[in-house]
């Protein structure tokens, strides 16, 4: 059942039509009460520790990913192929994902696809421990997984709402970022001696934590609330959510300033070409660098759930892109290893910050019937960054290292400076 928050945050006009969902007007707490009340929910505790393995997942399988491919073929341009694969196929069918989030039972879709991601980590492990493993398998494995993201994360997100209600939503989303990012530092580190020990070691590691979050998935009892759909298909579900997020004049420019993932998958294949190549550090090094940028994105969020709700958003949302994107521009030029790392916390704080800000803005201006829809847009445009990849593969045999660091840099903040120039809206956010 909608809670009544979400009852009053979604209106109909006379003639039936829907309007755009506003921000609710709530009592303020501090940071640590919101927290503390949203904690108390059983299937929130759930929902933590089975998001907390997929996100240090995803950043395992990223770093042993791109480690093995560049054993298996020494080629930048094979790691942003390989690892473009899920973005690739995420970008292809998350419109039809956010149509069945809205359609389908929400926990029934996260438990099939948690399963699926699990069992291709377990393959991916399976091929290396038995030599048989080479760089054109992991292409499949990886359109594999991303078909069960495209579906998985829009049901994800719309499910949290779900289990706590829009009203605690920031709260939940922060926490959720939090705890997350605290297995994403724990996770890379592992994951960075593993393979110095072994390559599958790393990718068995993956099917772990993955199987960790299918459990603790379908330990959760609540279930989503379904729209009617008699009389609909689901082409005509898709177009009512483009023309929903084309027509919100917040929305769309949020999901606009979204397509600076592109560069973020930019940097994403050079961070482990400086480790080898320019900080020589080698594959522990690249794992504490992972890992010191997820501490960073760690804390950013940690700070979120303390702070609470953030009146002015404009200013918040604007200072973490402008961070993010100076220490990028300072870690391109840097061959001192501390100060890639302090760069590096700096570039996963503010990622922190904006990764729970942007989609909680969206989720809060968003009508019930249409959020599996509207989050399924933004996580086709944000994992655009997995294109990057490939982009980043191509720039680095073009331009070398530290020009391509500096295009990921400049060319996300020309995406942000586009957007608040543009929308008055955006500029006025509360």
């Amino acid at each position: 059942m909608a809670t009544k928050a979400e009852q009053a945050a979604t209106e109909e006009n006379v003639d039936g039509s829907s309007r755009v969902a506003k921000p609710l007007a709530t009592p303020r707490k501090s940071g640590l009460a919101a927290a503390r009340e949203v904690l108390r929910i059983r299937d929130f505790q759930f929902l933590l520790i089975g998001n907390a393995m997929m996100f240090a997942g995803f950043q395992v399988r990223n770093m042993g990913q791109a480690w093995l491919v560049l054993e298996l073929t020494d080629s930048p341009f094979w790691v942003g192929i390989v690892n473009a694969m899920p973005g690739i196929a995420i970008m292809a069918i998350s419109l039809l994902g956010g149509a069945a989030a809205d359609r389908l039972e929400r926990w029934k879709i996260q438990v099939i696809t948690k399963f699926v991601i699990a069992s291709m980590a377990f393959t991916t492990a399976f091929l290396v421990t038995s030599g048989v493993i080479a760089a054109w398998q992991l292409i499949p494995i990886g359109l594999i997984t991303g078909t069960m993201f495209a579906f998985h994360n829009p049901a994800s997100q719309a499910f949290a709402m779900d289990i706590v209600g829009r009203e605690r939503f920031m709260s939940a989303v922060s926490l959720n970022t939090t705890l997350s990012q605290t297995a994403t530092v724990a996770g890379p580190m592992l994951g960075g001696y593993l393979l110095a020990t072994g390559l599958d070691s790393a990718f068995y590691l993956l099917g772990v934590l993955y199987g960790t979050g299918f459990v603790a998935t379908v330990a959760i009892r609540s279930r989503s609330k379904l729209s009617e759909v008699e009389g609909r298909s689901v082409i005509q579900d898709i177009n009512a959510g483009i023309r929903y997020s084309a027509r919100n004049p917040v929305i769309k420019w949020l999901l606009f300033m979204s397509l600076g993932g592109l560069f973020t998958g930019i940097f994403q294949v050079v961070t482990p070409l400086y480790a080898r190549n320019i900080l020589d550090v080698g594959s522990v090094g690249y794992g504490t660098m992972v890992t010191v940028q997820g501490l960073g994105t760690l804390t950013g969020s940690f700070v979120l759930v303390l702070t609470g709700e953030v009146k002015n958003k404009t200013a918040l949302v604007l200072g973490t892109m402008v961070l993010m994107n100076s220490a990028m521009a300072v870690f391109a030029f840097s061959e001192f290893y501390p100060l890639s790392l302090a760069m590096l916390f700096l570039i996963g704080a503010a990622f922190g910050v904006w990764f729970i800000t942007v989609p909680t803005l969206i989720q809060t201006r968003t009508e019930e019937r249409m959020r599996g829809r509207v989050m399924s847009i933004f996580f086709m445009i944000a994992l655009i960054f997995q294109l990057g990849w490939i982009l980043g593969g191509v720039l680095d045999g073009a331009i070398g290292t530290r020009n391509t660091t500096l295009v990921a840099a400049g060319g996300s903040m020309a995406i942000v400076a586009i957007a608040f120039l543009s929308s008055r809206d955006l500029r006025r956010l509360t």
